[in-house]
């Protein structure tokens, strides 16, 4: 089954690859040589134990909801290839050449949480593999600095990678934009998207006060700005960032009442980000994104569309809001020591008029708040002694709030040298020390939890290979 799923995979993308290749201009070659194709990637591949012998790789010890805010050493493994086809490259010499580029990539990872043990037991239903870009890329089109593209494309440019976290402006999905850049000017990026999906766009009852709410599926659109201006004598920016959602009026019809199901709504987002680049491997990021209605999304890092909360009596989002502050920072010591850090906080609020129907437990507030910080000791250029210390809140609206202090103690080999928090792969032993609070246990509010049950100390231990190329 995984190897006819891989065949298949590998089938669509080489056919789309050969069809457009096919379909350039006579100018263009069919022959696809090694100096056209790139192949990039990221992928992680390990082991866990825990003492009391459930299988936790991949179970995250952090009080998770849609993200592993908190430090990712634990989690299970994963594969990203990527392909960069150079449909049409530019000289060596001329960097305003028009120049253009298909790019795929897909995911790979098991529910189980390791691919290895999933593929030795012939559990292969348990392995995902889905495509997650396909686009057309072209530079230096009509004039020079000006991108388009087209397609399936991970839009999103803003990374805390120890916390697996994109943050700001992370908006996978498919549409269109535009990236110009000029020195002086500065970089504009346009662009719009679509995304289609259930949620949020249910209604709450109307018409129907004693029955299920209807589930009505509609096609977002959201129309995305983006401008960033250089200063200082390094890599230093600001940029800003505004978004405005959009959903039309459901075509579905309610039997009972011949009603539409769901009215149209709206969301709005304002964001600014500022960069400081100190040299080396240290900086400053500082980010605030505000997105009202549909486009509150914010819960646990969670994107703009992914709407949060109750609906309102007439089945909108009016008076829902959601908030995301972030600070990553990087710190380098004379190549000694690094320190990689950072802290996110997330509020997100429903409607402020509940319908008729809501319950006690439709959650309409939810709040989370996480510190991390992981120093690097650079013992030799092939050994690094990495610790990494979180403390984290999760309080989800009625309920008392749920704490947690990881500890991690992490000796890794880097086998191509380097004095860099960046360098890869890395070798990974791993010894993750969870402390949750009653509440944290009460609520199971970690996957660690879901899996070995209510405790206050848990114990992972583990070894774990990351690398990018």
């Amino acid at each position: 089954m995984l190897r006819l799923r891989l065949r298949s995979a590998g089938a669509c993308i080489t056919a789309a690859a050969a069809a457009l290749v096919c379909s350039m201009p006579n100018t263009a070659s069919a022959e696809i040589s090694s100096d056209r194709v790139e192949f990039m990637g990221y992928g992680r591949m390990g082991i866990g134990w825990t003492k009391s012998g459930q299988v936790v790789s991949g179970r995250y010890m952090n009080l998770t909801r849609r993200r592993a805010l908190g430090g990712r050493l634990e989690e299970g493994d994963y594969l990203e290839p990527m392909m960069r086809l150079h449909l049409k490259k530019a000289d060596k010499d001329k960097d305003t050449e028009t120049t253009v580029d298909l790019v795929t990539s897909f995911e790979m990872y098991s529910s189980g949480g390791s691919v290895v043990s999933s593929l030795s037991n012939g559990d292969t239903d348990s392995i995902k593999i889905f495509p997650e870009q396909a686009y057309i890329q072209a530079k230096n089109v009509f004039t020079p600095g000006l991108e388009i593209w087209l397609g399936s494309r991970l839009y999103r440019k803003n990374d805390i990678h120890i916390a697996d976290y994109y943050y700001f402006n992370n908006l996978p999905a498919q549409g269109v934009g535009a990236i110009y850049t000029r020195p002086g000017f500065g970089e504009i990026d346009v662009a719009i998207l679509t995304k289609t999906g259930s949620s949020p766009f249910f209604r709450t009852n109307v018409g129907m006060p004693d029955g299920p709410p209807q589930q009505v599926t509609r096609q977002r659109t959201m129309f995305v700005a983006e401008y960033k201006y250089l200063f200082g004598p390094k890599t230093s920016f600001v940029q800003a960032l505004g978004e405005l959602h959009v959903v039309p009026r459901s075509g579905k019809q309610d039997i009972q009442t011949d009603a539409a199901v769901n009215p149209p709504d709206w969301g709005a987002v304002g964001g600014a980000k500022v960069h400081l680049d100190f040299g080396g491997d240290s900086f400053s990021d500082t980010s605030i994104r505000y997105g009202t209605r549909i486009a509150n999304g914010a819960e646990s890092g969670g994107s703009t569309f992914d709407t949060f909360g109750s609906t309102a009596a007439d089945g909108t989002y009016k008076g829902a809001y959601g908030v995301e502050l972030v600070e990553h920072f990087g710190i380098d010591i004379q190549r000694v020591v690094g320190i990689n850090g950072y802290f996110a906080a997330h509020y997100s609020q429903g409607t402020s008029d509940l319908a008729p129907s809501a319950t006690p437990r439709d959650a309409n507030a939810r709040s989370d708040y996480v510190v991390g910080v992981r120093p690097t000791i650079f013992v030799t250029d092939q050994f690094h002694m990495i610790t990494e210390a979180t403390f984290q809140t999760r309080k989800d609206d009625g309920k008392a709030q749920g704490m947690a202090v990881k500890l991690s103690v992490v000796p890794t080999i880097v086998p191509s040298g380097g004095r860099s928090m960046w360098t890869r792969p890395h070798i990974r032993g791993i010894y993750t020390l969870g402390i949750y609070n009653q509440a944290a246990q009460d609520q199971l509010m970690s996957q660690f939890l879901e899996t070995v049950g209510p405790t206050k100390l848990a114990h992972f231990v583990g070894a774990r290979t990351e690398w990018w190329f």
